[in-house]
């Protein structure tokens, strides 16, 4: 969970400035998924997987947080908790932590700021003559940043598409390929199905796949657009 946050927030704290962590709108979304995953997959548990509370509580937040933060570690099968839980979990690994920190996926600032551009271009749609500008921790957000989020969602769900049905060429059922992409790119660790899931392995993936997957998380770590500058043409001319 510590390590989801960002590491300069810390520094900040120690010098003094105790309300950095409180402030920032990243760690606040951050915290505030974590806390509604948790007691969402939780009172699945309960009501309908017949899990103790304690126990419930304790299996959904390990696998909440381990998930978001792609530390990677499972307590339990949570393939075999119901749909709800595997589906959730599943799209939790697009979320991933906070930027400037140890943790995977595609970030909470990038889904805060582009719900808050949203949000912006509906009411623009309503008062069509109002000028709105969204904001993030006390400062508007530029064009140019909207535009960056936007092509970095655009180019991370091409990469997933695209890995997906590579996987399946490989000879991957469905379930798994498109787990196994989105792990990869999210840099997660377990994904879904008997294969890939949490009491599974990759190691009986054919070795196609493991270079594909291999490749994914290389991609996925250095956020896609590092590699898609290194191989454009303007950059290996110069």
């Amino acid at each position: 969970l510590a390590g989801g946050i960002p590491f300069l927030l810390y520094v900040k704290s120690l010098n003094g400035d105790l309300g950095a962590l409180h402030r920032d709108s990243q760690v606040r979304g951050y915290l505030g998924i974590l806390f509604v995953s948790t007691i969402a997959v939780a009172a699945w548990l309960f009501y309908h997987g017949g899990m103790p509370v304690l126990s419930s509580l304790r299996n959904a937040s390990f696998s909440v947080v381990s998930i978001m933060t792609g530390t990677g570690y499972v307590s339990s099968d949570y393939g075999q908790w119901g749909t709800f839980p595997v589906g959730f979990l599943f799209f939790l690994t697009f979320v991933g932590g906070c930027a400037g920190s140890t943790a995977c996926g595609m970030k909470v600032f990038r889904f805060q700021i582009l719900f808050r551009a949203l949000r912006c271009q509906i009411n623009k749609m309503v008062t069509p003559h109002a000028v709105m500008q969204p904001s993030y921790n006390g400062a508007k957000v530029s064009d140019a940043v909207i535009t960056s989020i936007t092509g970095y969602f655009f180019l991370f769900g091409m990469c997933f598409v695209v890995l997906s049905m590579g996987l399946t060429l490989a000879g991957l059922d469905f379930v798994t390929a498109l787990s196994s992409a989105a792990t990869s790119l999210a840099n997660v660790g377990p994904g879904l199905g008997p294969i890939v899931g949490p009491s599974g392995t990759f190691q009986d993936l054919p070795d196609a796949a493991k270079w594909m997957l291999s490749a994914g998380m290389l991609v996925g770590r250095l956020e896609i657009f590092t590699v898609v500058v290194l191989f454009s043409r303007n950059f290996l001319r110069g």
